[in-house]
């Protein structure tokens, strides 16, 4: 499991930290800014940031599974985990 943000590697470790250090490593897609994000589709503009996703890839680098979300709130693990599941 990986994190990817738009962010530089000082604002990760800083918002990992407010909640109680995120246990998977968080990759920055900060230069040239949210390059990687443009590529799958989740860069947004207006924010210069990326939209909130998951994706499931799979070992030969295949997207599985690809949600968005308006917030984290969203966000159902069991949903996720059942995709991972079917690899």
């Amino acid at each position: 499991m990986l994190g990817i943000s738009a962010d530089a590697r000082p604002t990760q470790a800083a918002y990992s930290t407010t909640l109680g250090n995120i246990p998977y490593p968080i990759l920055s897609d900060f230069h040239p800014k949210g390059e990687f994000l443009k590529q799958y589709g989740i860069y947004n503009e207006e924010r210069g940031a990326g939209n909130r996703a998951v994706f499931v890839i799979d070992k030969e680098g295949v997207v599985r599974f690809k949600r968005v979300y308006a917030s984290a709130r969203e966000l159902k693990t069991d949903d996720i985990l059942a995709e991972v599941s079917k690899l």
